[in-house]
């Protein structure tokens, strides 16, 4: 016997326990607010920012209400309820672990299996009169409609890529116009971005600054501070125009800057940083070798940070990321290895060994 709070498990036969749908409240809390700032931040706070996957309610959803499929990551679901918060809707979560559905259905995890894993564990079928789930456009290449429908007996059918215009698309018989199947990805949302791609590599950049301060500065007697100081203050200004071109302009300006690589693009932000430091600041040009490396590490630093940022865009395909690398990263391993050359003509002729 199956009820609501029950389904079959068909691999034993048994009756296994469905758990009721989880009422979900529209509006947004403080709290919601505070993980929507974290995520952009924290990398660490964003792989855990989910919730369980499951049937929830919003509103007070009918057997003939819409069924909106998403992943369990929270911003998802968040800017979801937002969007539908005077509507009375179905929501399946299904486990993506914590990724947005986009990159969730790149990697597999959101995909068929767990959709029909999803249907069956809250047993959709006996709270609904329709066969109908709404799955988000993005998450077309991971979920296939057909497969869906023959192991479930549910059809699909994909949403507008925004979730702001599910209540248009739900109005007009679930059907999307043309601006809703385009992929837009504007300044604002590009800037929403740039504090996740800045702060690892602040990180990462800050620790070998300190590492070459401290060589810069050591001496028989210990380390002089203000030995150390001009000795690395030139570095420290051509990492952080790098990390500036790389990981602020380069991803503000995308749709201006020539050519349609990435790592191209930051190359030419990073090249325009260089020669700027070179002729504004004197002591970024103190010896030829000094300008030599802000010429070579500034760019390369700059067009590796900006290819990072394919990850985080619409812009790119997994094949064409794959082909740029292909072409940068033997350039990468080059210049790394100048830049080490030069920096360590630099160190040489700061402490008069040249």
């Amino acid at each position: 016997m199956t009820n609501d709070n029950y389904s079959r498990d068909k691999g034993s036969g048994a009756a296994i326990p469905s758990a009721p749908p989880v009422c979900l409240l529209s509006n947004i809390s403080l709290a919601d607010r505070f993980g929507s700032v974290m995520c952009r931040v924290s990398n660490g706070f964003r792989m855990k920012y989910t919730v369980t996957p499951g049937l929830y309610t919003l509103g007070n959803p009918d057997r003939n209400s819409p069924v909106l499929v998403t992943g369990n990551y929270r911003l998802s679901l968040n800017a979801l309820r937002v969007s539908i918060n005077d509507r009375n809707a179905w929501i399946l979560i299904v486990d993506t672990k914590g990724i947005n559905v986009w990159c969730a259905a790149g990697k597999g995890t959101f995909c068929t299996k767990e959709i029909v894993k999803q249907l069956s564990a809250c047993d959709l079928k006996s709270k609904i009169a329709h066969r109908t789930l709404i799955l988000p456009q993005l998450g077309a290449s991971g979920a296939s409609a057909s497969k869906v429908q023959k192991e479930s007996g549910f059809s699909v059918r994909f949403g507008p890529v925004r979730a702001s215009d599910i209540p248009a698309y739900l109005d007009n018989n679930c059907t999307a116009s043309p601006a809703m199947r385009r992929v837009r990805f504007s300044f604002v949302d590009r800037a929403k971005l740039v504090p996740m791609e800045t702060i690892p590599a602040f990180k990462k950049a800050g620790l070998f600054l300190l590492i070459a301060a401290v060589l810069f500065g050591m001496t028989r007697n210990g380390i002089m501070y203000g030995l150390a100081l001009s000795g690395v203050l030139p570095l420290v200004i051509a990492g952080l125009v790098a990390l500036f071109t790389g990981t602020i302009l380069s991803p503000l300006l995308l749709p201006f800057i020539p050519g349609r690589a990435f790592s191209l693009k930051g190359f030419v932000t990073g090249l325009t940083g260089a020669i700027a430091i070179i002729f504004l600041l004197p002591i970024c040009r103190s010896t030829p070798f000094l300008t030599a490396f802000n010429l070579v590490s500034v760019p390369a630093f700059s067009s590796y940070l900006a290819f990072l940022f394919t990850g985080s865009t619409t812009y790119t395909s997994p094949s064409g990321v794959k082909a740029e690398l292909k072409i940068a990263w033997p350039l990468y391993l080059v210049s790394a290895a100048v830049s080490g050359v030069l920096l360590v003509l630099v160190f040489v002729r700061f402490r008069g060994i040249l």
